[in-house]
C-alpha cells in the first residue's frame, strides 16, 4: 500500500472516532459503513468518468490506493447512507448529517495530502512562488512544456480547514439542526466552483463540466436546507447577512490571487491595504468607541471609518497602475469611485454598504473568471438585500440604492476605460 492508501485509511479511522465522540448514539460499525459507502461512491463516480481507461487496462477498478476518487460521488453516497440509517434508527436525518458533515472537511484535508504524494490534483501552469513542480511523466499532455503548476490540493486543504473552523464555531453556538449540513454544502460548493476555474482534471456531462453541475446542485440544496432549518425568517436573515458577505469578499480575494499575474510582494501589499487595514480599523474603531458596533449602523459614524478605507483603496489604485494588469486597475478604479460616492451619499442618507460590498465582490469574481457559470452568483445579490431589510438594518430604498450606486460606478469606469 502506498502513502495515498495509508492516508485514506488514517482519514477513515480519525473520522470514525471523531463522529462517534460527537454522536455517541451511532455505533462504530454504523459510522464505518457510512464512511465506506462514501469511499465506494467516490470510486464509482471516478470509474464512471474513466470507462475507456478501464477497458484499455490503464486503470485497475479496485486499486483505490493508487488514487482516483470523485468527491461528489462520495458525498452523494454519504447523504444516502445517512438518510437510510436515520430511518432504521428512527432518528432525525439532519441531526445525524450535522454530526457527520461537521468532520468531513477535516477528513477531506487528509485525503488531499495524499494527492500531493500521487502528483495529482494540480492546476493550470503557474509562475507564483508557491507553484509546485510536477515530474514529466505525471504532467497533463496539454501542458507538457510547463514545469510548475497551481497546487490545487493545497488550496483545497486550506479552504477545507477554514470550512471546518466555521462549522466548529457554529457547533459550539448550538445552532439548530440542519444548519451545519446546509452551511457545509454551501461552502464546499463555492470552494469547488472556485477551484474548478484552475483545475485541469475535468470531466464533462452533456457538454457541461460535471463537478460544476454537482456544485450548483448542492449549493441550491444547501440553501434550501438552510431555509428549512431556520424556520424563523430573522434567524435565516442573520446567517445570510453575517456569513455571506465575508464569504463573497474572501472568494473575490482568492479569485484575484489566482487569476492576476502580479508579483508576490505586490499581492501581499494589496491584501494588506485592501483587507487587513480596513478589518483592523473596524475592530479598533469599535474598541475605542468611535463606532457603536461592527456594522457601523449609525449613519453619522460611517464617513469617519469609510474615509480610512478609501485612503487605503486610493493607495492600492496607485500601486495597481504600476503593474501590467489592466483588470486590476479597473477593479480599484471601480472600488474607489463607489466608496467615494458612497461616502458622499452617506452624509445625507443611510445607504446599504452591505449591498455595495457584496455587489462589488460578485462583480469582481465574474469580471475575472469570464465564465458563464459565474453569472449565477448574481442571484445572491437580492438575497443579501432581503436579509438587510428583514433584520431592519435598512429599508428597501437603501438596499436598492446601494446596488444601483455600485452598478452605476461599474458602468462609468468600464465605459471610461474603453476610451482611455
Amino acid at each position: 500500500m502506498n502513502i495515498y492508501g495509508l492516508l485514506i485509511g488514517i482519514g477513515v479511522v480519525i473520522g470514525i472516532e471523531l463522529i462517534h465522540r460527537f454522536q455517541k448514539e451511532l455505533k462504530y460499525s454504523e459510522i464505518l459503513i457510512i464512511l465506506l459507502s462514501t469511499l465506494i461512491g467516490a470510486r464509482i463516480l471516478f470509474l464512471f468518468h474513466n470507462i475507456e481507461e478501464i477497458k484499455s487496462g490503464i486503470i485497475n477498478p479496485f486499486a483505490i490506493w493508487n488514487g482516483g476518487l470523485a468527491f461528489y460521488g462520495g458525498l452523494i453516497c454519504l447523504m444516502i447512507s445517512t438518510f437510510i440509517l436515520s430511518k432504521i434508527k428512527d432518528k432525525k436525518f439532519l441531526k445525524l448529517s450535522d454530526s457527520i458533515l461537521l468532520f468531513v472537511p477535516l477528513i477531506h484535508v487528509i485525503g488531499r495530502i495524499g494527492n500531493f504524494f500521487n502528483y495529482e490534483l494540480y492546476g493550470k501552469p503557474s509562475s507564483l512562488p508557491w507553484a509546485i513542480s510536477i515530474p514529466l511523466e505525471y504532467r497533463d499532455p496539454r501542458y507538457i512544456q510547463y514545469a510548475n503548476f497551481h497546487p490545487v490540493f493545497a488550496y483545497e486543504m486550506i479552504l477545507n480547514l477554514l470550512n471546518f473552523s466555521l462549522l466548529g464555531y457554529l457547533y459550539k453556538r448550538k445552532v439548530k439542526k440542519g444548519v451545519i449540513t446546509s452551511i457545509y454544502l454551501i461552502n464546499y460548493s463555492i470552494i469547488r466552483l472556485l477551484m474548478n476555474r484552475i483545475r485541469i482534471d475535468k470531466e464533462f456531462f452533456l457538454g457541461i463540466e460535471s463537478s460544476d453541475l454537482f456544485s450548483v446542485f448542492f449549493l441550491l440544496l444547501g440553501i434550501l436546507l438552510l431555509s428549512v432549518a431556520m424556520k424563523k425568517k430573522n434567524e435565516l436573515a442573520k446567517i445570510i447577512s453575517n456569513l455571506l458577505l465575508p464569504i463573497l469578499v474572501f472568494s473575490s480575494l482568492l479569485v484575484s490571487t489566482f487569476t492576476l499575474s502580479v508579483t508576490l510582494s505586490t499581492t501581499l501589499l494589496l491584501i494588506f491595504l485592501t483587507f487587513l487595514i480596513p478589518i483592523t480599523t473596524g475592530i479598533l474603531f469599535k474598541i475605542f468607541k468611535i463606532t457603536s458596533d461592527y456594522d457601523v449602523s449609525k449613519r453619522e459614524e460611517r464617513p469617519k471609518i469609510f474615509s480610512v478605507f478609501l485612503l487605503c483603496f486610493l493607495i492600492s489604485l496607485y500601486i495597481s497602475t504600476n503593474t501590467t494588469e489592466i483588470l486590476l486597475v479597473d477593479m480599484y478604479s471601480i472600488l474607489n469611485l463607489t466608496f467615494f460616492l458612497g461616502i458622499l451619499v452617506t452624509l445625507f442618507w443611510k445607504i446599504s454598504f452591505h449591498m455595495i460590498i457584496s455587489t462589488l465582490s460578485i462583480f469582481f469574481i465574474i469580471y475575472l473568471l469570464q465564465n458563464p457559470y459565474s453569472y449565477l452568483l448574481a442571484l445572491l445579490i437580492p438575497l443579501v438585500g432581503w436579509s438587510r431589510v428583514q433584520l431592519k438594518k435598512h429599508d428597501t430604498k437603501q438596499v436598492i440604492g446601494g446596488f444601483l450606486l455600485t452598478l452605476l460606478c461599474i458602468l462609468i469606469v468600464l465605459t471610461f476605460m474603453k476610451f482611455w
